[in-house]
């Protein structure tokens, strides 16, 4: 455990509920970082994740921008396809951590992402707040993302450990002065925080 640590900030996509390729899941090329790197500065994503748009006009801009060879609804089916169920083991490791450590979540994400397939019901119970961009309207990697939720815990940045898949992200966490550290999936978290599986 971490005696440096009093809040556990945790992303969603990626650490605690798995994602799907997004080479396969949208039919596009490139590696994940890529991926990430556009998805996260895309001027249509960024709206929708602000809930500034709706599904439809996310569709068409983002199909615009990528120059993408499908219709909308065909995007959407596919987006829609890309989360896939929580990791095995995020459940009893945030209930383990809940022991020790405050928890936050914060997330880019979307209302229908964050109620599908139960995620909401099961994760909203583990964490003392909820940072999730449609309801806040602020987005990582931008620095007051990260700034709302230092103000909102009432705690030093550098007593806050986050965990993110995305290298832009943790890279704007740690200028925030927040420890930060890449993970893909629980068993990293776990081995940043030194602790035992089971």
């Amino acid at each position: 455990m971490r005696d440096d640590v009093d809040v556990l900030l945790f992303d969603l996509g990626g650490v605690l509920l798995e994602l799907n390729d997004p080479a396969a899941t949208f039919g596009i090329d490139g590696d994940v970082d890529t991926f990430q790197r556009r998805w996260l500065t895309s001027p249509a994503v960024r709206e929708f994740e602000r809930g500034a748009i709706d599904p439809q006009q996310f569709a068409a801009r983002v199909i615009r921008e990528a120059g993408l060879p499908y219709p909308a609804d065909a995007f959407l089916e596919r987006f829609n396809a890309w989360p896939g169920a929580l990791f095995d083991g995020a459940l009893p490791l945030l209930d383990e951590l809940g022991r020790h450590f405050r928890l936050a979540l914060l997330s880019n994400t979307n209302t229908s992402h964050w109620h599908a397939d139960g995620v909401s019901d099961r994760l909203e119970p583990r964490f003392e707040h909820l940072f999730l961009s449609y309801e806040t309207g602020l987005l990582k990697p931008d620095e007051d993302a990260f700034a709302h939720v230092v103000s909102t815990l009432g705690a030093a940045p550098d007593t806050i450990l986050f965990f993110d898949d995305s290298a832009l992200n943790v890279e704007s966490a740690r200028r925030c002065g927040l420890q930060a550290e890449r993970v893909l999936g629980p068993a990293d978290v776990r081995h940043i925080l030194n602790v035992a599986c089971g």
